[in-house]
C-alpha cells in the first residue's frame, strides 16, 4: 500500500508531493541517526567505532610514565 492511499497527515508532505510520490513509486522511510560530538551516523557501528578511534588515539597518543622515565 502507499503512503498516499493510507492518506498519511505530515505537515512536511504536500498533497502535490505526495501524489508524485504515489505516481513515480517513491516511497518514505523513517530513518534513525546516531549523534556523536559533532558527527551524525545512519549506522551505529560507525559511531561507535568513530568514538573508539577517537578514544583510542586519545589513550594512544598519551605517553605513561614508563616511556617518559625511559
Amino acid at each position: 500500500m502507499l503512503a498516499a492511499d493510507r492518506k498519511e497527515i505530515n505537515p512536511a508532505i504536500n498533497s502535490e508531493a505526495a501524489e508524485a510520490m504515489a505516481k513515480y513509486g517513491i516511497t518514505r522511510v523513517p530513518v534513525d541517526y546516531f549523534h556523536y560530538q559533532e558527527f551524525r551516523y545512519t549506522n551505529l557501528d560507525d559511531a561507535i567505532a568513530q568514538a573508539t578511534r577517537q578514544n583510542g588515539a586519545a589513550t594512544i597518543s598519551a605517553p605513561s610514565l614508563g616511556d617518559i622515565r625511559r
